[in-house]
């Protein structure tokens, strides 16, 4: 397939979630903004509340700790979407049995996937961004401790993006054999939440629950890159963690590309 067709193809998938939240759901589009601030204000007022009277919990002060949950909620925002408006879901077009054309398309269902995962990516990093530069703007947070640790904190993000997405893409693909997902993804949107640092930082969590999640892949989403952004993981440790963070990413990857492969022998037409 040619480079021009194929661009233009992805860039009709892409603007998918963008169009449906902008202008099929408008109330959405206005709402989201507001939940995500009132979100972060209460956010900053626990956390102000919980240090008073207190220096340092955990290696992180107040500064460093309404830093990191601000930019955990802003990260959670970028897969915070909901596909399922766009009635073009996996998960829906699996249970009514229109899943059938996805795999009649001239691209893999695959690559279709990818492409509608960029543009739902592509607009809550939109959202996360302008909130970014609010807060940043307004004192709530601080730069980074420092310009190496901002690109590593880039580069952690880009990552843990990744890893988000094949998560997300595995739990959509098991639907070829459970028909309908819905309670395995609530359920690991919380684990995911928690094991992330989007609820707490993972620094305040035992000891034991700590190494857990460090040794999934669920914190080098969130509280990698956040963690270096504070300073809370000094950059020579950093390294170490991002190239941990690579390797769950390759193997994602093997493992989404195995379980599209065996999804494609259970669809059916005519009768299936």
């Amino acid at each position: 397939m040619s480079t021009a067709p194929l661009a233009g193809r992805a860039w009709r998938i892409w603007r998918i979630i963008p169009l449906y939240q902008t202008v099929a759901y408008r109330g959405r589009f206005f709402l989201a903004p507001f939940m995500l601030a009132v979100q972060v204000y209460v956010y900053y007022l626990l956390w102000t509340a919980v240090y008073s009277g207190r220096g340092s919990v955990a290696g992180l002060d107040v500064e460093q700790t309404v830093t990191y949950a601000t930019l955990a909620i802003l990260l959670g925002r970028i897969r915070w979407t909901n596909r399922m408006v766009s009635k073009d879901s996996l998960p829906q077009r699996t249970r009514e049995g229109t899943i059938v054309y996805w795999f009649l398309r001239p691209i893999s269902p695959g690559r279709y996937y990818l492409f509608r995962a960029l543009g739902d990516m592509a607009y809550g990093a939109v959202w996360a961004l302008i909130g970014y530069l609010l807060v940043l703007a307004t004192g709530m947070i601080g730069p980074p401790v420092s310009a190496a640790a901002g690109a590593v904190f880039l580069a952690g993000l880009v990552l843990g993006q990744m890893i988000l997405y094949y998560l997300g893409q595995l739990i959509d693909v098991i639907t070829f054999w459970l028909v309908s997902n819905t309670g395995l993804t609530r359920m690991y949107s919380f684990v995911q939440d928690l094991l992330s640092g989007v609820f707490v930082p993972l620094w305040f969590l035992p000891g034991w629950l700590l190494t857990t999640a460090t040794v999934l892949p669920f914190a080098a989403t969130i509280h990698l890159p956040v963690s270096v952004y504070v300073g809370r993981i000094p950059l020579d440790e950093a390294s170490t963690q991002l190239a941990y963070a690579a390797g769950w990413t390759l193997v994602l990857a093997v493992l989404t590309r195995f379980m599209w492969s065996r999804a494609a022998r259970r669809v059916t037409a005519q009768g299936g």
